[in-house]
C-alpha cells in the first residue's frame, strides 16, 4: 500500500506550516503556557472564532447539542466556537472518509481549529506532524483541568500520549459488551451471566434459547469488525501480532471463532444470515434475538425505539482469551495550522469535561469522564448494568482495536472476509487464509514501514 494521499499530506504540511506563522502570529510556542496572551485576548473588542469539526451531517443533534458551547462562553466570553458539521460521504461512511475531508480541507488552507477524532484518526494526525501537543497548556492550565483529568482512565489517556506529547483528552470511552434481553431470558429460565462467564456457558445458552420454543435466535452476528474483534480477543485471537507488523487473522483461534459463527448461521440455528437491510441493533429491539455484541452507542437506537429497560450488558464470555473486550476512545486535537492555539486548546479540552459529556452522552457513547458518566449511565433507562462498562477498563479486561496506519485498507478486507463467512461462500479457514495474505501484502508494500525510525515512531504511537 502506497500512501494514496501522499501529495495531500505534503501540501497540507506545507500549509500548516505558513499557517502557523501568519495571522496574529499565535503559535503553540507563544501561547499562554510560556507567558503569551491569555485565551480570549485579541486586539480588538471581538471574540475569538474557534471553528470545530464533527463527524456528523448534524441532523441527528438536538437544539441542546447544538447549543452545547452556549454553556463555554458563559466561562469564556472571548472566544466562540462554533461546529462544523464533516460527513465522509464522498470517500465512504467511516472515518477515513472524514479524515480525508479534514486534509483536503488542510490543504486548502481553510481547516478547522479543532476536530473530533477517534483513536486511530489522533494517531494519524500525530503520524503526520498535524496536531499541536497539549502539554504545556495542561501544565498551565492544572487548576480547572485537575478534575476533568482526574476523571480519566489512566490507560486510555496513555493512547494519545506519544513520545511523552499528549495530543488529546478522551472524551468518549466505548468497549464491546455482551447485549441481552432479559425478558427473552426471563421467558427461557435463563440466569442473566456473570462478569466471568465462559463460552462454553455462552454456548449452552444458545442451546437453552434455541429449545425453548420461543421464536427467537439466541444472537446475533456482527458486521462490525471492531466488535467481530471482542469476540476474537476474548477467544485468545487478534487480527495482527503484539507489534502490528504481520497478521495472525489465520491463527487457529481465529479460525474456531470464524467457523463458529459459520456454523452459527448455517448449521446451529443460532443466528439469521447477516442481512444490509437490517442490522444487529434492530434484530434486537424486534425481540428476534437474544443477545448481541456492541456497545453503549447503541442506546441511542434503543431510546428512539422506546426499547425501555430491555437490555442487560456483561462481559464478553472467556474462550481462552479472558473476559476481554475491544475498546477505544476519541477525543479532540488541535490542528497544528490554527491560528489561535491558546483559544483552540481552551476548547478542545472543555470538550473532555462534564458538560459536553452530559449534553452529548445522556445516550449514545460511553463517557471517557469516569464520575461524570457513572451518573449519565445510571439515569439512562435503557441498560441494566451498565457498570460493568467502567468495571472493564477499570480491570483492564480491554485490548484497544487492531488499527496500524493501514487501517482503510484493512477494513475493506475484514468487511469482505466477513461477508464471505457469513455468507457460507467459503469455510471460515479459506476466507481468514485469504484474508490473511491480503493482510501480509499490505504491510509488504506500505510505505509507512520503510525505515527503523518508521517503525519505532509507529511503534510509539499506535499501542496497547
Amino acid at each position: 500500500m502506497k500512501r494514496i494521499l501522499s501529495f495531500l499530506l505534503a501540501a497540507a504540511l506545507a500549509v500548516s506550516m505558513t499557517a502557523c506563522s501568519s495571522g496574529d502570529g499565535a503559535s503553540a510556542g507563544n501561547s499562554a503556557a510560556d507567558g503569551g496572551a491569555s485565551a480570549g485576548e485579541t486586539a480588538g473588542s471581538e471574540p475569538v472564532p474557534i471553528r470545530v469539526a464533527l463527524f456528523t451531517d448534524g441532523n441527528d443533534m438536538s437544539a441542546t447539542q447544538k447549543a452545547v458551547f452556549d454553556s463555554f462562553t458563559e466561562e469564556y466570553p472571548n472566544i466562540k466556537p462554533q461546529f462544523e458539521y464533516i460527513t465522509s460521504d464522498s470517500y465512504g461512511s467511516n472515518w477515513n472518509g472524514y479524515l480525508m475531508k479534514i486534509q483536503t480541507m488542510i490543504a486548502g488552507n481553510d481547516a478547522p481549529d479543532v476536530i473530533a477524532l477517534g483513536l486511530e484518526g489522533v494517531a494519524m494526525m500525530a503520524m503526520n506532524d498535524m496536531a499541536l501537543p497539549l502539554n504545556d497548556f495542561i501544565d498551565s492550565h492544572q487548576e480547572e483541568l485537575a478534575p476533568i483529568l482526574d476523571a480519566q482512565n489512566e490507560d486510555l489517556m496513555k493512547i494519545f500520549e506519544i513520545d511523552g506529547n499528549i495530543y488529546s483528552i478522551p472524551y468518549e470511552a466505548n468497549c464491546v459488551v455482551t447485549h441481552i434481553n432479559k425478558d427473552i431470558f426471563e421467558q427461557a429460565n435463563i440466569e442473566l451471566p456473570d462478569y466471568d462467564w465462559t463460552w462454553d456457558e455462552f454456548v449452552e445458552i444458545c442451546e437453552q434459547i434455541k429449545n425453548s420454543g420461543l421464536d427467537v435466535y439466541p444472537f446475533a452476528c456482527t458486521s462490525n469488525f471492531f466488535c467481530y474483534q471482542a469476540l476474537m480477543y476474548c477467544n485468545g485471537a487478534s487480527p495482527l501480532n503484539e507489534d502490528w507488523t504481520a497478521s495472525t487473522i489465520s491463527s487457529p483461534e481465529s479460525i474456531k471463532v470464524g467457523q463458529f459463527f459459520q456454523d452459527a448461521i448455517f448449521k446451529n440455528g443460532y443466528a439469521p444470515e447477516p442481512s444490509e437491510t437490517i442490522t444487529d441493533t434492530e434484530l434486537m429491539i424486534q425481540e428476534r434475538v437474544a443477545m448481541t455484541w456492541t456497545g453503549r452507542w447503541v442506546s441511542d437506537d434503543y431510546n428512539s425505539s422506546e426499547f425501555y429497560d430491555k437490555v442487560y450488558v456483561t462481559t464478553l464470555p472467556n474462550g481462552g482469551g479472558g473476559n476481554t473486550s475491544c475498546a477505544g476512545d476519541a477525543g479532540f486535537v488541535v490542528l497544528k495550522g490554527t491560528e489561535h492555539p491558546e483559544e483552540a486548546m481552551t476548547v478542545a479540552t472543555w470538550c473532555a469535561g462534564e458538560t459536553y459529556a452530559r449534553t452529548f452522552m445522556s445516550t449514545g457513547s460511553l463517557p471517557a469522564n469516569f464520575e461524570a458518566g457513572a451518573e449519565i449511565c445510571a439515569a439512562d433507562k435503557t441498560i441494566d448494568n451498565w457498570e460493568v462498562m467502567y468495571e472493564i477498563y477499570e480491570n483492564g479486561d480491554w485490548k484497544r482495536s487492531c488499527d496500524p496506519p493501514e487501517y482503510t485498507e484493512l477494513a475493506d478486507i475484514y468487511s469482505d472476509m466477513l461477508s464471505v463467512i457469513y455468507s457460507n461462500q467459503a469455510t471460515a479457514e479459506e476466507a481468514l487464509s485469504d484474508a490473511d495474505k491480503q493482510i501480509n501484502e499490505v504491510f509488504a508494500d506500505s510505505d509507512y514501514r520503510d525505515t527503523d525510525e518508521e517503525l519505532a515512531f509507529i511503534d510509539s504511537i499506535y499501542k496497547r
